[in-house]
């Protein structure tokens, strides 16, 4: 076990990183007219990653969720500064973090619901049992690219 000071440290640490993130706008918080229940801008980013999933979401779950892993993959690239690496095991780990932080920030952005009801939402078996398959479908064809050198 790390010592108490070195406990403080990395507790500062992942404080200071919350922090930071809420700053870079992932907490989906706007001013727009539309967005009046949001506090925060929400970047153009994801703004648009956010039309993209409403629009498929009108299709199915499935669709607004590889969408999601789509888009997200992109924005990783573009933003690694929003993986919290310090408080998750692996990259693949802070990207589930993150991802679930997006549909949360969805949720509120399309629907208007307040952070509660969109975690309890990100928790109903169902929409687990969706995005595990949706994972899976987006592992896939992430092996079926790199088997045609893609």
């Amino acid at each position: 076990m790390a010592s108490p000071n070195k406990q403080q440290k990395r507790a500062k640490r992942a404080k200071a990183k919350a922090k930071q993130i809420r700053m870079v706008g992932r907490k989906p918080v706007a001013l727009d007219d539309d967005l009046g229940h949001l506090a925060e801008p929400i970047p153009e980013y994801t703004l648009a990653m956010f039309s993209k999933m409403r629009d498929a979401e009108a299709a199915s779950r499935s669709d607004m969720l590889s969408v999601l892993l789509t888009d997200l993959a992109g924005i990783i690239n573009d933003h690694p500064e929003l993986l919290d690496l310090e408080n998750a095991d692996n990259e693949a780990m802070a990207a589930t973090h993150l991802a679930a932080d997006m549909l949360i920030d969805y949720r509120m952005w399309a629907d208007g619901m307040d952070r509660e009801a969109a975690q309890a939402w990100l928790s109903e078996p169902q929409f687990i049992s969706d995005f595990g398959q949706a994972l899976d479908v987006y592992r896939q064809s992430l092996e079926a690219r790199e088997e045609k050198g893609e």
